[in-house]
């Protein structure tokens, strides 16, 4: 199934984590119509267009996009597949990877001997895939009404689904009761994203702007902590496993992700040089950008390690 070309905005936010957020309030220096924060859970929101499969795919460089996104990418998926099988995910068992872009992950889980697919709805990233097995299309779309998984994976994925609850109750749906979900996402609280938000209150709007994907096909529709996305795991019925960090940056590629869809400038060039410096730092356990959570759908007849203390080192 070919994924159709999808242009999409939402007007009005509604954010899926607290009662509260009816709607939430605008960001405070209010230079950013598009972005939204509750008030109350704290969760950031956006109406940026989705334009996948559209136009907006023509200014982007995708090899060089690749080249950028590959070293990290393979690094924290190996950590990811890793740690699905600390916590009991079986040799040979069947995984998905929604929105599993350059086969990345498929490749890691493979390599571990999981029985590892994808979803990818994105035409362009697609064609590129040579690894497992790859469905052309959206989710839960392509998939048959009964279908289930020992483990479902969100890999740099979920922040970017208008229907964030959707997205979260179909993967429940869709996992074999005891079974996986990995939630790979981007912290609110990470280090890049207060400096970020910092800078932009200094009117300085580019690393703000560009965190948030503004422009790109796929930009971000949201951006959690780690409390507000296990409150909206746990709405779903789900019980958190475990929730760690993995690395926000690496230096290998650093050069290619900054410039996939623009040209050098002395700005883009002094962030480069400094984020290549501060490396270490932005990748500590306690600064990281990038939260790993994993969740388990209870079992009938379990208890289901809901009187196990998760493992949490973020």
């Amino acid at each position: 199934m070919s994924a159709p070309s999808t242009v999409l905005t939402h007007a009005i936010m509604d954010t899926p984590v607290c009662s509260s957020c009816q709607p939430p309030v605008p960001m405070r220096n209010r230079r950013e119509p598009w972005c939204f924060q509750c008030p109350q859970c704290g969760t950031w929101a956006s109406t940026l267009e989705i334009g996948i499969n559209s136009e907006a795919h023509q200014s982007l460089d995708e090899q060089r996009r690749e080249m950028g996104l590959a070293e990290l990418r393979r690094h924290n998926f190996g950590i990811v597949a890793d740690r699905l099988l600390v916590h009991g995910l079986a040799k040979g068992s069947r995984v998905l990877d929604i929105g599993s872009a350059h086969g990345w992950f498929l490749t890691a889980a493979q390599e571990r001997g999981l029985d590892a697919e994808g979803i990818e709805p994105d035409d362009a990233v697609a064609s590129r895939v040579s690894c497992g097995k790859t469905r052309v299309g959206f989710f839960p779309d392509v998939l048959a009404p009964g279908e289930q998984f020992d483990a479902i994976t969100y890999n740099d994925a979920l922040e970017h689904f208008l229907d964030v609850n959707g997205a979260v109750e179909a993967a429940v749906r869709h996992l074999h009761p005891g079974g996986l979900l990995s939630v790979n996402i981007p912290n609110s609280r990470g280090l890049f994203y207060r400096i970020a938000l910092l800078c932009h209150v200094a009117g300085l709007r580019s690393a703000f702007r560009r965190l948030w994907q503004v422009g790109l096909p796929s930009p971000h529709m949201w951006y959690f902590d780690r409390d507000g996305l296990i409150r909206l795991c746990e709405r779903h019925g789900l019980v958190l496993e475990s929730a760690q960090a993995l690395d926000s940056v690496r230096r290998a590629g650093l050069w290619q992700r900054a410039h996939a869809d623009r040209r050098p400038s002395l700005t883009s060039v002094l962030g480069v040089a400094a984020v290549w410096l501060l490396v270490p730092v932005f990748n500590m356990r306690r600064s990281s950008d990038i939260m790993h959570l994993i969740f388990r759908k209870p079992a009938p007849s379990a208890r289901n390690h809901q009187g196990q203390k998760p493992q949490e080192v973020v």
